[in-house]
């Protein structure tokens, strides 16, 4: 919805450009903070409400009332500006017991602001392949449907394992893609580059040795790529059709 604002006379220029300079004065937010439709909305409706006052009253009852409104609009503000940076991913609940699929370390809220930066720091030791955007793979994990709140406002909750176990496997994905890539055109120093790099992963990441019990078979896809061969282990069979379908090609370009 679009809000007309209304026109006015010197006066009014006059007591808009002191409410932008008491706004500016008192604001301890950042400008970016602010730059919204709606703030933009209601900043302009407490200013026509100042004009009003101004050419309605008379003495220092107009100003009283000018400044008391725009120091309740710069008190509302920062209400909403600091409310809204309370929603974080640390929710500070550890579970008291560790299972077979959850540690006892932080739930962390998948809905929050801070979560995709969280997200990347706890994984910034994974590698993909070249060609392979780690950032496009981390977006499609932030934005799961299972990380977003159901239709009752209820939300998710991950743990540092479960993320850094799920963009590992994510990974090893990609690199067995990488390496299938390479082998159907004959590139040999590629399918070397893609084999080690998949080695070098599963070898390197204390999530997948701890939270997925197929981690051994992940190595003998690598051996198995080293001797030129595509055949999956036991118990992988469905593993390039269905378990890593769609994470084989790169999702973005690489960065």
């Amino acid at each position: 919805m679009t809000h007309k604002r209304s026109s006015t006379g010197a006066g009014g220029k006059h007591s808009a450009g002191r409410l932008a300079l008491m706004l500016a004065a008192a604001n301890p937010v950042a400008e970016t903070a602010l730059a919204s439709a709606d703030v933009d909305l209601a900043l302009d409706l407490i200013g026509e409400r100042i004009i009003a006052s101004g050419t309605s009253r008379q003495g220092g009852s107009s100003s009283r009332i000018s400044v008391g409104v725009a120091f309740a609009a710069v008190a509302l503000v920062v209400t909403a500006v600091a409310l809204g940076a309370m929603l974080t991913t640390h929710t500070g609940i550890f579970p008291k017991t560790a299972g077979t699929e959850n540690d006892t370390s932080e739930l962390l809220r998948t809905d929050a602001p801070d979560f995709p930066a969280l997200v990347s720091r706890l994984t910034q030791n994974v590698a993909f392949p070249p060609g392979y955007s780690r950032q496009a793979y981390l977006d499609r994990y932030v934005n799961e449907p299972s990380h977003k709140p159901d239709k009752n406002g209820a939300y998710n909750t991950v743990q540092a394992a479960g993320v850094q176990t799920n963009i590992a496997y994510w990974a090893v994905c990609a690199w067995r893609g990488y390496w299938l890539q390479a082998h159907a055109v004959g590139n040999a120093a590629d399918a070397a580059a893609g084999a080690a790099g998949l080695e070098q992963l599963v070898n390197s990441s204390d999530a997948l040795k701890k939270w997925d019990s197929f981690w051994p078979k992940y190595l003998a896809i690598a051996a198995n790529e080293n001797q030129g061969s595509a055949v999956l282990p036991v118990g992988l069979v469905n593993f390039d059709s269905v378990s890593c379908r769609g994470l084989e090609q790169p999702l973005g370009a690489s960065k």
